[in-house]
């Protein structure tokens, strides 16, 4: 008997799935779908601008140290980035929290916006925004672009070694049209597959990060929900979190073949 009662609750939850309603949340007593509509913009645009700068900067530097590589700038820079990479991104987060927070009060620490300011497509509050959203940006930029440097300059060091390099050497083309045409399109490619399964994750949000500055993110909201214990809300992230990952997991094919 308490076996078919949990196959009825399981099939009304498919049911419930199919037309958005994923419950209510215990903490909130709003939907669970309102909530994380209400919750989902702000890790987007925060994770999203991050992870693309960090790419961007990441594959830059690997492509330059591979080119370079046994001088003094890739030593250092790979020194650097082992470090790096091996810090947590909320032990970084703390130091900026510190740093910004306590010395150098230029940028708030601290939620999305300027509770005073009305939400709204007017400069104020997007300066305000941009301002909030500067430290938590900057503590997930500076932890994981090494990650990504580290990555292409395997990458590029691998490819550098292709027949189709050397005649390009050969031929006397330029070193830059060199690096960025004929390698660094080519050692990318494994690396892009993994910047688009990264936006899927993304809208699993930074936990630690938006905990750390109080940022309305995805990842904050499910802090508290694990917390309070609202497994509703809890499941409704995950499921989130699980969509976006097997969609990004498929463009990533796509575009990779178009590649």
């Amino acid at each position: 008997m308490h076996l078919l009662l949990l196959y009825l609750q399981y099939l009304k939850y498919l049911q419930n799935l199919l037309t958005g309603n994923l419950g209510t949340s215990i903490l909130t007593g709003a939907p669970i779908i309102q909530v994380i509509a209400v919750n989902l913009p702000w890790t987007v645009f925060l994770i999203s601008t991050s992870l693309t700068i960090s790419f961007v900067v990441g594959v830059v530097l690997g492509i330059v140290i591979a080119y370079r590589r046994g001088g003094i700038l890739d030593n250092s820079l790979s020194l650097i980035g082992i470090v790096m990479n091996a810090i947590p991104n909320y032990i970084v987060g703390l130091i900026f929290l510190i740093i910004f927070g306590l010395y150098v009060k230029v940028f708030p620490i601290g939620g999305a916006y300027d509770p005073s300011l009305r939400p709204g497509f007017n400069w104020p509050f997007i300066q305000s925004v941009l301002a909030h959203a500067f430290v938590p940006m900057l503590t997930y930029i500076v932890t994981s672009m090494w990650g990504w440097m580290l990555s292409m300059r395997a990458s590029t060091i691998s490819v550098l070694g292709q027949d189709y390099i050397v005649a390009a050497e050969a031929r006397g083309l330029p070193k830059s049209r060199i690096a960025l045409t004929y390698a660094g399109r080519n050692a990318i490619l494994p690396l892009f597959t993994s910047f688009v399964i990264q936006l899927g994750y993304m809208f699993g949000g930074a936990i630690f990060i938006e905990n750390i500055f109080r940022y309305p993110g995805i990842g904050y909201m499910l802090n508290m929900a694990i917390s309070g214990r609202d497994y509703s809300l809890a499941q409704g992230c995950f499921l989130l979190v699980i969509i976006a990952v097997v969609i990004g997991n498929y463009i990533a094919d796509l575009i990779y073949s178009k590649l």
